[in-house]
Formats: structure tokens, C-alpha cells, sequence
């Protein structure tokens, strides 16, 4: 450090050269958004990235960067902190936090208080998301990860979230495939939130088991009643009736039965005159009427 610094030093800090070579995205893998619950996560990962490298003062405002505004590497340092934060929030936190001048730890404040500030508002909201959540769908570890999750950002603002309120509505949101366990999750003797996980867990396997081995003995037995019979052949289509020949004039049926002793005329090739019946049923040739 330079003389202007000559109110701090810090022998252990991280060799500038290291500190850009540190993967950020790997130690930070969340994105800070206003929209969903990720402010806990990306908080206690940076907390814990600044302790690693011995970054705490950047943040904490024990060191007034306007007296290091002169040493060059304190400004290099404090640059990469604050493309640190802007590459793990959102396009939106983004604008609204950028301000030309800004130090690492003026940023860290804003970041931090768009979460901790309106606090009565925010717990409002996480409160009402927190005993609303419930697993429906959901696997274990995601159900468990939220609700945790949703528990940490209320305590974060000073909102009280004690075990038995933690653990109470973890086991009151299972879905009904846990009905037994949750059962047993109120007699397991010292209840704490990491033991539920773990039996719960335990118990999400044991049931896949279960509905597997009863697959396969569904699968077996409709196999062992050998192959399905049969199928009957398709019927054959009825062939159309033939044509009838030239000529042919079928009679239209007569609404009335036809009276007693009556003969259907004989049908006579075309071209051939027809006789007629006459009186006591002698035949008279067309061409005497």
C-alpha cells in the first residue's frame, strides 16, 4: 500500500493478479433479482468469498475509500468487487443501482437495501409466501430447499422464524404421499430442520421403491398369462349384386296386397308387342284394338 494508506494496512490481503483470476459465477451461482427469493443465497455466498480473500473492508466500512481514492491498488481491487456485483444481478437491479462513483462498499449497501429496507412491506410478502408454500408437485429437496430459503430472507429482516415454526410448516405442507411420515416426524425425538430433510428424503426413496417393485410385478404377471389370444379375421365386404340386364324394369311395389287368383304379368323382351287380357281372361293381340 501507499503512504496515503498509512491509517490501514492489511498484510493479508489478496494479490490483485489472483483476485482476476477467481471464477465468480462459480463461487457466486445465483443472480440477484427482486423477483424471486435469491437475496439470501447471493449474500451469504459473497459474505463468504469476501472472508476467504480477505475483502471484508471493501464493505464493511471500517476503511473510508476516499482516502485510498490515491493507491492504485485498493481502486483495482475495489473495480473488480464492483464487476463482481454487477455481473450476479439482474438487467433490472442493474439500472437501478449504477451510479458513475460509486466504491464497492456504496454498492454493497444499495444492493443490500433494496432487500432490508421497507421491511414491515417485505415481510408481508414473505410471510404470507412462507405458509403458503406446500410440496404438491414438488421433490423433496426443492420443497425443503424454498421453504428454507423463504425462512432465511424473513429472519434477514428481523422477522421471528423459530425451528418449531419452521419445522411445523414443512410438515403441514408435505402432499399426501407423506401422510405416514408426517406422522412420524412428530414423535423423532430433538425435531431440527436437518433431520426432517434427511428422513424425509430416506422415505422419498423408499416410496419410489416401492411403486417401481409394483411395476414390475404388474409387468411380470400380465406376461405370465402368455400372449393374448387371437384377434377374429376381419369380416369380408359383401359384394355388390350384379347389374341386372337390359331391359329390366323392376316393378314398383304396390302399397295394397295384390287380390286373390291375380298373376304378375310375364315381363316380354322390348321391342315385342304385349298382349292383353281380355274378357274371360283370353289374350287379345294389341293389334286387333
Amino acid at each position: 500500500m501507499s503512504s496515503n494508506a498509512s491509517t490501514y494496512s492489511n498484510p493479508f490481503a489478496v494479490d490483485l493478479v489472483e483476485m482476476r483470476d477467481i471464477n465468480v459465477h462459480a463461487r457466486v451461482p445465483v443472480i440477484l433479482d427482486a423477483s424471486n427469493s435469491t437475496y439470501f443465497a447471493w449474500k451469504t455466498y459473497f459474505t463468504s468469498l469476501f472472508r476467504e480473500n480477505n475483502l471484508v473492508d471493501h464493505v464493511d466500512g471500517i476503511v473510508d475509500s476516499r482516502v485510498m481514492v490515491d493507491d492504485a491498488e485498493w481502486t483495482a481491487i475495489d473495480a473488480t468487487i464492483i464487476w463482481w456485483f454487477f455481473t450476479t444481478i439482474s438487467k433490472d437491479m442493474f439500472h437501478n443501482v449504477v451510479s458513475a462513483g460509486d466504491d464497492a462498499r456504496a454498492l454493497w449497501v444499495k444492493l443490500n437495501g433494496l432487500f432490508t429496507d421497507n421491511k414491515l412491506q417485505r415481510r408481508v410478502f414473505l410471510q404470507q409466501e412462507f405458509f403458503d408454500c406446500h410440496q404438491d408437485e414438488q421433490s423433496i429437496d426443492d420443497y425443503c430447499r424454498r421453504l428454507k430459503t423463504l425462512a432465511d430472507e424473513l429472519r434477514d429482516i428481523r422477522a421471528k422464524v423459530d425451528d418449531d415454526l419452521l419445522l411445523s410448516t414443512l410438515t403441514a405442507g408435505l402432499n399426501e404421499d407423506f401422510g405416514n411420515a408426517a406422522s412420524n416426524l412428530t414423535l423423532m425425538p430433538e425435531p431440527s430442520f436437518p433431520k426432517f430433510v434427511a428422513y424425509l428424503r430416506l422415505e422419498e426413496r423408499r416410496m419410489k421403491g416401492v411403486k417401481k417393485r409394483v411395476q414390475h410385478h404388474a409387468l411380470a404377471a400380465g406376461t405370465s398369462r402368455g400372449a393374448p389370444p387371437p384377434t377374429a379375421p376381419p369380416a369380408q365386404r359383401q359384394q355388390p349384386p350384379p347389374p341386372a340386364p337390359p331391359g329390366y324394369f323392376p316393378s314398383r311395389p304396390s302399397r295394397c296386397p295384390p287380390a286373390a287368383g291375380w298373376r304378375a304379368p310375364r315381363q316380354l323382351p322390348r321391342g315385342r308387342p304385349q298382349a292383353a287380357t281380355g274378357a274371360g281372361g283370353a289374350l287379345v293381340s294389341s293389334s286387333s284394338r
